[in-house]
């Protein structure tokens, strides 16, 4: 066997592993969420707010090969999408196309009204969780890496991103030594969604390394998974905190 087929078999056993490993956790994780929301029917449910970042005339950051985050966004989102139907995880997305949103309501430029919008649907109803999908960029090449950040108007949102990151950790990159961060005022939709609100930059499409990942539908799956991995550990823990204080 050959250099090459010796890498390609390496990295193709990882995978599976990593990706039963996930499967596993969302089993689990689904399992014990349905089991206590089977016990507390009459408690409303949590809707996960997906929101894949930009779209349209709003690409978003430009990887180093040509990738666009737009898409890389919407691929993940659409997957996670998926995860939460086959968990039983009532969700919605602020977007199912490549388009700017535009609401009745909201006013300014395209950008302004776009991002707007994505605040109105977050902030909808009380019981929705927002979940915000991008990919990061810098100008230097070396920084790479899965990181999560939360809004600070929720106390929840921080709880949540700790659920995503180590997720990560457990998952996907087990060397990430990323900490999850608070959101700035700078970030229009974290300072502005009421509700519990993270925001997951699943990695650098200007690391060469990170981007060729992220452009593989198998990865876009992992990163979906380890997502969906962390909100289902978040919403078990909570609820399992509620019923005790109950």
């Amino acid at each position: 066997m050959n250099r090459r087929a010796v890498v390609f078999t390496v990295k193709f056993v990882i995978f599976i592993a990593a990706f039963l490993l996930c499967a596993v956790l969302l089993w689990t994780a689904a399992e014990r969420l349905n089991t206590k929301s089977a016990v507390n029917e009459v408690e409303p449910r949590r809707v996960i707010v997906i929101d894949p970042g930009h779209g349209g005339m709003d690409g978003g950051a430009v990887g180093i090969s040509g990738s666009i985050e737009k898409d890389i966004n919407f691929s993940v989102a659409l997957r996670l999408a998926d995860l939460l139907k086959l968990c039983g995880v009532d969700h919605i997305m602020t977007r199912s196309d490549d388009i700017m949103l535009e609401l009745e309501g909201t006013s300014g430029t395209a950008k302004g009204r776009d991002i707007k919008s994505r605040v109105m649907i977050a902030n909808e109803d009380p019981d929705n969780i927002l979940v915000s999908i991008h990919t990061n960029s810098y100008p230097i090449e070396k920084y790479s890496g899965f990181q999560v950040f939360y809004s600070r108007n929720a106390p929840e949102s921080r709880m949540m991103a700790e659920a995503v990151q180590q997720s990560c950790r457990s998952y996907l990159q087990p060397s990430n030594d990323r900490e999850i961060k608070e959101a700035s005022a700078a970030i229009y939709l974290m300072h502005h969604v009421e509700n519990p609100a993270i925001l997951v930059e699943c990695g650098f499409i200007s690391n060469t390394a990170e981007e060729a990942l992220l452009r593989e539908n198998e990865y876009q799956t992992s990163v979906a998974a380890t997502i969906c991995a962390g909100l289902l550990e978040h919403l078990s823990v909570k609820e399992g905190n509620e019923n005790e204080s109950t």
